[in-house]
């Protein structure tokens, strides 16, 4: 895998891209009811970074160990990543 890494890492950038939007959307708009329930205890339909989920990790394994192209994969990661930064950033 000889292209496995450029010179950076699409699945690093598209997560970078989803925390800037969450932040992002968090800050832009009013504070209603519904940021009053969420200020309380901790819920489980919380929304979550996904840069420390076992997924992410179980994406990243399946790609070192040559389960998933490395470069199909990068190439579907920078795709989402440019789709999220043109669309919501």
């Amino acid at each position: 895998m000889a292209n496995e890494q450029d010179s950076s890492d699409p699945l690093s950038d598209l997560l970078s891209t989803l925390d800037r939007v969450g932040e992002a959307t968090n800050q832009s708009r009013p504070r209603d009811a519904i940021d009053r329930e969420l200020a309380g205890p901790g819920r489980v339909s919380d929304v979550r970074s996904l840069r420390d989920a076992p997924e992410i990790a179980a994406f990243r394994t399946a790609v070192v160990d040559g389960l998933i192209r490395a470069d199909t994969a990068n190439r579907l990661l920078r795709l989402i990543d440019q789709a999220l930064t043109r669309f919501l950033v």
